[in-house]
Formats: C-alpha cells, sequence, structure tokens
C-alpha cells in the first residue's frame, strides 16, 4: 500500500528511529489484521494510532531511564521496542483478551427502572 508522508512538507529521514520503530510496528500490527495510521505532528513526535475491535489506541514511543525504546499505550501497557512482534500481538493479534468494559451508569439506571 503507496503512503505519502511528510513532516512540515518534507518526508521523514530514515535516521529517525521513532519513525522506524513505529513504521515496524504498524506492518506487523497490519499483518495481524489491525488497521494502523502513523501521524506525525509538528514536533516530530509520530503517533502511530492502531484500530482493532472497534477500539482506537494510539501508540508512542519514549526512551527509557535506562535507555533503549518503548512501545507506551494506554495506562500502563509498555513493550521494549526490539520485541514489535509481541506489541503487535498486544494491540491486534488474536490473543488478545481485554476486560469487558461495562457502563456502570446505564446499568444502574436499568437496575432503577425495573424497581420503580
Amino acid at each position: 500500500m503507496p503512503t505519502h508522508i511528510t513532516h512540515r512538507g518534507e518526508p521523514p529521514t530514515r535516521g529517525d528511529e521513532r519513525f522506524q520503530f513505529l513504521t515496524s510496528l504498524a506492518a506487523a500490527v497490519r499483518s495481524r489484521g489491525g488497521t494502523a495510521l502513523l501521524a506525525l505532528a509538528s514536533t516530530a513526535h509520530p503517533v502511530l494510532y492502531v484500530r482493532c475491535r472497534g477500539r482506537v489506541i494510539a501508540v508512542v514511543l519514549v526512551r527509557g531511564i535506562t535507555g533503549g525504546w518503548w512501545f507506551v499505550w494506554g495506562r500502563t501497557a509498555a513493550v521494549p521496542a526490539s520485541r514489535v512482534a509481541v506489541a503487535a500481538d498486544r494491540l491486534a493479534g488474536p490473543q488478545w483478551s481485554g476486560r469487558r468494559r461495562s457502563n456502570l451508569v446505564a446499568e444502574r439506571r436499568a437496575g432503577l427502572k425495573g424497581v420503580a
């Protein structure tokens, strides 16, 4: 799938580690059936948006305090950037098993309507 990606009118450089790691993760997510979009911000900090199973997740790449790069998303999810396959599996792989999200307010209202 051809893409035309620019940053401030210029294509990103091949030496940009963030771009390279996030591009690798995007390809891995797509190979697992997910959808991934790499967005380049005006600050040169790219963000990967992953869509899978009806949810959109923003993934960023940060440098760890001891060195190395980490994929980070959500409140607590973090995977070393050297483990692209692990991150892709967690984001879009078939073995993903997230908690069921419930709307507690809607459930309480339904319960109260039954009482009234």
